[in-house]
């Protein structure tokens, strides 16, 4: 199991119960588009990322100062992956 896994896994059981609405290939593209080690999230950083994006009823996780690039490369990395943000 990789670190992005094990933050993809923690992630998903603290936010979600039942169906998960972001797969880890969001969480991934997350990670990278903050450029956040997996060894680095905590609660903290969960904080930053607007609740809509975890249910999945938004494409933007990002806001604040930043938040245009962040999000920017966040769907670059999304598409690459073969994934809708």
């Amino acid at each position: 199991m990789t670190a992005h896994d094990r933050v993809y896994f923690r992630f998903a059981r603290e936010h979600y119960v039942g169906r998960p609405f972001r797969r880890p290939e969001h969480v991934e593209a997350l990670l990278k588009a903050a450029a956040v080690p997996p060894t680095k999230v905590d609660e903290t950083f969960w904080r930053q990322i607007r609740p809509d994006w975890f249910w999945g009823v938004s494409p933007i996780p990002f806001e604040g100062e930043r938040a245009r690039r962040h999000n920017a490369a966040y769907r670059r990395l999304c598409a690459r992956r073969g994934v809708t943000p």
